[in-house]
């Protein structure tokens, strides 16, 4: 206070000291202002690393999503290529089915028709057995016969048309008989 009273008593120098005063008050605050703005330089700088770091993953992230949507596209072209393929293929492959059920109704109708063809070949083999056995008898009664005509013959040589006519009507027998014969052999290698 005494310095006060001093500057005040010189008076023009009561108004330099304030001046002083103030202009030191305004550098302090100046510095004041000035700490603050360096410590908030530093953290803005601390930030904008941190934002650049950031900014960096990003693009890094952005890059990585841009060749993931690439390779999604790419695969998605594959995949409708695919599914136009297989569309393709489905077509024929239901083509290929409904020819193999036509060619199963034909095999069908056939292995019917062979099963009937059989059963006919069957028994006409049956009754060419029969046949064949009563031919067997009756050529055992036309050897027999002739046999005895023979015989016949022999004894009696004047009665020769008599057994001419016999040996036409044997003739006729063997021969009916043999075309018998080769018809069921016909059958049998056709069985």
């Amino acid at each position: 206070m005494e310095e006060e009273l001093l500057i005040r008593e010189s008076g023009s120098g009561y108004e330099d000291y304030k001046e002083r005063r103030d202009l030191l008050k305004e550098i302090e605050e100046l510095k004041k202002i000035k700490l603050f703005l360096d410590e908030e330089d530093t953290r803005l700088k601390r930030e904008i690393d941190i934002l650049s770091g950031e900014i960096e993953g990003i693009e890094i992230a952005i890059s990585a999503a841009n060749t993931h949507i690439l390779s999604y596209e790419k695969r998605k072209k594959e995949c409708g290529k695919n599914i136009e393929f297989l569309k393709n293929r489905k077509d024929e492959l239901i083509k290929e089915i409904d020819q193999l059920h036509l060619k199963v109704k034909e095999l069908k109708a056939e292995e019917k028709s062979s099963a009937t063809l059989n059963k006919n070949l069957r028994n006409e083999l049956t009754n060419i057995n029969s046949e064949k056995s009563r031919v067997v008898k009756r050529l055992d009664i036309v050897k027999s016969g002739i046999k005895a005509i023979s015989r016949e013959q022999t004894e009696r040589m004047p009665n020769l048309e008599g057994c001419d006519s016999v040996l036409k009507q044997v003739y006729s027998i063997l021969r009916e008989t043999q075309d018998r014969m080769e018809v069921s052999a016909l059958m049998k290698k056709g069985i």
